[in-house]
């Protein structure tokens, strides 16, 4: 009997939703029609039955489109009556009386809640926040008002400064953020958020930032202030890039929180990540004569070098006086940290690049290298980048065949390591530039399926630029030339490559080299420092080989020594929107699109980051 029973159940339930779901779909359907009168009747007994928002407002739509407002009046009613801590139903009935042209009613709908609404801090935000998106200012005033007179030890400043930004009114919004941060100095991140959205502090004239700028410096010089009015100011001056201007506050900063260095190091790392290198210089100098702390003294230490470092390596403005002070600097901090560690590791291997690729100092180069490989505080990785460097300015020397053993032992002992791979790759490129094109093919192909991809599109590129460029005689003697000019390029002799590629040019003046002729010219130029020049290349490339292989990396490469060396943001902005528009699917697409939306002033997408 049981087991009947529960079976006539189970159909009726099933037949009871086979119903529902048809009515869902005839009333949707004539809703959708326009159809009202029809509509009506499915919606209000699929609303009978589930009672929820969606139904309740299409419901309401019909009712009023057939005039029955009557009827539209008494179910609201009835729902609010249900539930009347809703807040969302309520002010749906004070709307539904305000459309009917009945705003007593409404009013006294807005009365009651902010009478009886107000329950809890929460509640009465949530009220606040109702009213503003109605722009409601009278009724939102109120309603904080209530707030605080009922929750006075609550912070209602979020909501105060929103009230102030709706009436735009910024000063007082600002004041209002700063009055939050003198008792609650922990809602920093907050307030901060807050500011970049409601405040233009993207240029330092900009009267936004003005406003800001003089609110935080009263703040910050009045005797006994919070440390956070400081560290906002230094916040602002970072957002317009101006890491000099702030540096003093930065100093001072550190001082009064007594962190011993460690916010100057940070600040110091940042303007070095952003590329104000004189004021890095002061940070880390500043940071590192202030801490009494060793670790800090010898990171600040080896702040200072990098930024050296990169000054040459990278920036390539330097006169020899400027680089004789860097070298210097790396002599004394090694006769200071004693001998070389995995710590210390990465100090000399900047002094040994900068001696053999800047200074003309190889062979001094080439003998610390040696002593530190005999380190036995070195990990065998370790050694192993110390041999690559080695072998990297023996090729610079021009003794090719002893840096092809080093990269050979190097492949041998890291055979399924990246480094290992590396290696690989720099001796397949010894047989290229000696000529010895089938065998450093055949190293190239194993290599194509490296797990690092910049290594395997490396030897992709390579590959692929063997294979279209040799074949017949004529071919071989040009791309002899051309591999031979390649080399003189690694080794910094770029008189003598270029002659090379100038014979190619007119032995040779339609060969399929020519759009790497210019691609090489250009890396010749960038390796120089020679930004303009580079770019010209690049473009030549884009100009006379727009449909070759390499056009796209031309586009991309020029893009980025425009950003990056020449500052020139529209430019650059131009032309990897050229790119994506040329080239859609190149390999460069996917970064191009993302330094586009970076150079914008727009947030990245979760998809930018891989």
């Amino acid at each position: 009997m049981s087991r009947l029973f529960i079976l006539f159940f189970v159909f009726f339930v099933q037949l009871s939703w086979a119903q529902t779901d048809t009515d869902i779909k005839l009333a949707d359907h004539y809703y959708t029609q326009g159809e009202f009168e029809k509509a009506k009747g499915y919606y209000e007994g699929i609303y009978n039955t589930n009672p929820n928002k969606i139904y309740l407002n299409r419901l309401l739509e019909c009712l009023i489109a057939t005039d029955e407002e009557k009827k539209a009046e008494k179910i609201l009613k009835k729902a609010v009556s249900k539930d009347p801590s809703n807040l969302v139903l309520q002010f749906q009935f004070a709307d539904f009386y305000e459309q009917q042209g009945t705003a007593v009613k409404a009013k006294k709908i807005y009365e009651n809640l902010l009478s009886d609404h107000i329950t809890s801090p929460s509640t009465g935000i949530a009220l606040f926040n109702s009213f503003l998106s109605l722009s409601k200012i009278d009724l939102a005033t109120r309603a904080l008002e209530n707030s605080k007179k009922k929750f006075k030890n609550y912070p209602f400043h979020f909501q105060e400064a929103d009230l102030y930004a709706q009436t735009n009114n910024k000063e007082a919004m600002v004041q209002t953020y700063m009055q939050l941060l003198e008792t609650h100095d922990y809602y920093d991140k907050s307030v901060k958020k807050a500011l970049l959205r409601r405040l233009d502090l993207s240029k330092e004239q900009a009267p936004d930032f003005l406003l800001l700028k003089k609110e935080l410096f009263g703040l910050a010089q009045k005797v006994n202030s919070s440390v956070v009015f400081s560290e906002l100011l230094i916040w602002l001056y970072m957002q317009v890039d101006n890491f000099a201007g702030v540096y003093n506050q930065v100093v001072a900063v550190d001082l009064r929180s007594k962190a011993n260095g460690m916010r100057l190091y940070s600040f110091a790392k940042t303007c070095s990540e952003n590329k104000d290198f004189s004021t890095a210089l002061k940070a880390f100098q500043e940071a590192k004569d202030m801490t009494s702390n060793s670790d800090l003294k010898f990171m600040c230490l080896k702040g200072l070098l990098h930024v050296g470092y990169i000054q040459i390596t990278e920036i390539k403005r330097y006169t020899r006086e400027e680089l004789d002070n860097v070298l210097m600097n790396y002599e004394l901090a090694l006769q200071t940290i004693g001998p070389i560690t995995s710590r210390t590791l990465s100090v000399l291997m900047e002094y040994a690049e900068i001696l053999a690729y800047y200074a003309s100092e190889k062979e001094k180069a080439l003998e610390l290298l040696i002593k530190t490989y005999e380190s036995r505080s070195l990990t065998d990785i370790m050694k192993a980048e110390v041999k690559m460097l080695r072998a990297d300015i023996e090729l610079l020397k021009g003794n090719v065949w002893d840096a092809a053993l080093l990269y050979m032992q190097i492949s041998e002992d890291f055979n399924f390591e990246i480094i290992g791979n590396r290696a690989k790759f720099k001796n397949a490129r010894i047989f290229y530039y000696e000529g010895e094109f089938e065998f450093a093919q055949s190293q190239l192909d194993v290599l194509k399926q490296s797990t690092s991809k910049l290594l395997s599109n490396d030897a992709l590129d390579l590959s692929i630029m063997i294979t279209d460029n040799y074949g017949l005689d004529s071919n071989y003697i040009a791309m002899a030339w051309f591999s031979k000019a390649d080399l003189y390029i690694e080794q910094l002799q770029f008189l003598e490559a270029f002659s090379l590629f100038d014979s190619i040019q007119v032995n040779y003046p339609f060969h399929s080299l020519a759009d790497e002729i210019l691609y090489k010219r250009a890396h010749a130029m960038s390796l120089n420092g020679e930004w303009n020049q580079a770019i010209g290349f690049y473009d030549d490339i884009i100009k006379f080989h727009e449909s070759d292989i390499l056009a796209d990396d031309a586009m991309f490469k020029a893009a980025e020594l425009v950003e990056t060396k020449l500052n020139n943001a529209d430019n650059a902005l131009e032309r990897y929107k050229k790119l994506l528009i040329s080239h859609p699917g190149s390999l460069y697409a996917h970064e191009a699109r993302k330094r586009v939306r970076l150079l914008r002033g727009e947030e990245l997408k979760p998809e930018d980051e891989f």
